[in-house]
């Protein structure tokens, strides 16, 4: 605004220094002769103020006004979840607290003595739930030491079983055997050999009888010892004896097995059936045993299913008295009130002494480091805001401050009103903005990174159209029709009819036409036009 006022007065103070050149011009009393060569020069070139268009970032903004409030879960009312006496209040009206910081003490006896009482009643169902699980367990453990027991057990009944059916089996398998070889009698080739036998005895017995006629024929001519013929004496008894064994052996051969002997094998073979029937009848008993000694021990599987259920029942009970001992201190710890957020006590409502309850807040909380802006605007502005989009909030309570805001949320059109309701989130980190307040938000819709920027004052309306004066290098002024966008402070986004450097007239071109020629202003000419009268009466 100050550049505004300074640039007009500037504008004045040109417009002022062509009017006097006019009147010292009409009063000179020249000649006709001079008005010639004056005419011979051309029209005298105009005093302006020029600057040139610049490339810089330019916003695109939407002007928002409305009332500053605290944002959404910024402030709390802050009771007390039980009924009590309060015994302190530590906090005062416009002090700032943070969040879990202490702010009153309700009496707390009774929850105290509840919240002990519960936690006796946890630890007994604690110890209890110990014992049943560690009773559980070891029912567990005997029955699978059980179960694996009565397994082995069984496994060692089938095979004493098996062994002993097979054992009997091949004793009856030797006794049939013994049986029917008994009933045989001698085979062929045991009588040919019990013969042969007998034939080798003859001849043995023979040759020691031929062999003791030659010995006693030489002992009688006296040739051989004596002790030679009673040798070949004995070996003829030898030899006689020897023969008849075989004679004998031969003849029991034929004559074959004898009664008593059939019916002793007989009786062996009845004997090894009935010990085999007995281990098939004992092995399969055992057997039996065992699977049911398994059976029963299988069986203890509920019992243990007992225990658990049991244990389980005992943790859950542990469980709910730990709940009500987390219920009976979180009560006890519910005398003390604190803070839920960080901010500034705007209301102390109660006092020590008084009875709390939970319809009526202690004290109330609001943070004021997050306000949020709440604005209406026209249904056709409103259109171009998207949530997210930044704003540059001020207030006239904080003047020459400017706060960063985002736009939180944008409303539904009021059909009455066309107006929908914008709200904007302004950080206040330091809490210069207050609640409750007027606020103006500048929302930024988009940013051209490089826009031909001019200053606003440049523009001037000429028959409806926005136009500005161009300076070329032969420094006259060409009348441009311009395309206006964003405005920012004093600047103006020209998005056609300005190229980047060119000159522009800031200053005196209200009585510019197109074509007309322009000098700069010297930097001490456009300060003294800046000045006001008053300013100037009071220099020396």
């Amino acid at each position: 605004m100050w550049a505004q006022s300074r640039s007009l007065l500037a504008y004045s103070g040109l417009i002022a220094l062509g009017f006097l050149s006019v009147l010292a011009t009409a009063g000179c009393g020249k000649s006709s002769g001079s008005e010639t060569e004056a005419e011979k020069k051309g029209p005298e070139e105009v005093t302006v103020e020029m600057v040139a268009a610049q490339v810089r970032p330019m916003d695109a903004t939407l002007t928002a006004q409305g009332t500053l409030a605290p944002g959404q879960g910024a402030s709390a009312r802050v009771a007390s979840p039980v009924a009590g006496r309060l015994v302190a209040v530590n906090v005062r009206e416009g002090q700032r607290v943070t969040a879990g910081q202490v702010l009153a003490i309700v009496d707390n006896r009774p929850q105290q003595a509840q919240a002990r009482s519960a936690q006796a009643a946890l630890i007994a169902s604690e110890v209890q739930a110990r014992q049943s699980e560690v009773a559980a367990r070891a029912t567990e453990t005997d029955q699978a030491n059980a179960v694996r027991l009565a397994r082995l057990a069984l496994e060692a009944a089938e095979l004493d079983r098996d062994n002993a059916v097979k054992q009997a089996q091949t004793a009856l398998q030797a006794a049939q055997t013994d049986l029917a070889k008994t009933k045989a009698g001698a085979r062929p080739q045991e009588i040919a050999q019990a013969e042969q036998a007998v034939m080798q005895a003859r001849a043995t017995r023979d040759r020691a009888a031929t062999e003791l006629d030659r010995v006693r024929f030489l002992f009688e001519k006296g040739i051989d010892a004596k002790r030679q013929l009673d040798d070949a004496q004995t070996a003829l008894a030898v030899a006689d004896s020897t023969l008849e064994s075989a004679r004998q052996q031969a003849n029991l051969v034929r004559a074959g097995a004898r009664a008593e002997d059939i019916r002793a094998a007989e009786l062996r073979v009845q004997q090894a059936q009935e010990a085999l029937a007995q281990a098939r009848t004992s092995g399969e008993a055992k057997v039996a045993q065992a699977r049911a000694a398994l059976r029963q021990a299988e069986q203890g599987r509920l019992q243990v299913l007992a225990k658990r259920q049991e244990a389980l029942a005992m943790r859950e009970t542990a469980a709910q008295k730990r709940a009500d001992l987390a219920a009976a201190q979180a009560t006890a710890a519910y005398a003390e009130l604190r803070a839920p957020l960080s901010g500034i006590v705007t209301r102390r409502a109660l006092n020590p002494g008084d009875m709390a309850d939970t319809t009526a807040p202690v004290v109330e909380i609001t943070d004021t480091r997050s306000l949020n802006l709440l604005a209406n605007l026209p249904a056709e502005d409103g259109m171009q805001v998207r949530v997210g989009m930044p704003a540059r909030v001020t207030s006239d309570d904080v003047p020459g401050h400017t706060f960063a805001g985002r736009v939180l949320s944008v409303g539904q059109v009021d059909p009455q009103t066309n107006l929908l309701t914008v709200r904007i989130a302004v950080a206040n980190p330091q809490g210069a903005l207050k609640a409750g307040t007027f606020a103006t938000a500048d929302i930024i819709l988009r940013t051209n990174p490089r826009a031909v920027v001019i200053p606003k004052q440049a523009l001037v309306t000429k028959e409806g159209k926005t136009v500005v004066f161009v300076v070329g290098p032969d420094n006259v002024a060409h009348q441009k029709e311009v395309a206006v966008g964003a405005e920012q402070g004093g600047a103006v986004e020209i998005r056609n009819g300005v190229a980047p450097g060119e000159r522009v007239i800031r200053l005196g071109q209200y009585e510019l036409s197109d074509g007309a020629k322009v000098r700069e202003a010297a930097p001490q000419d456009a300060a003294d036009s800046g000045k006001s009268e008053h300013d100037k009466a009071r220099e020396p």
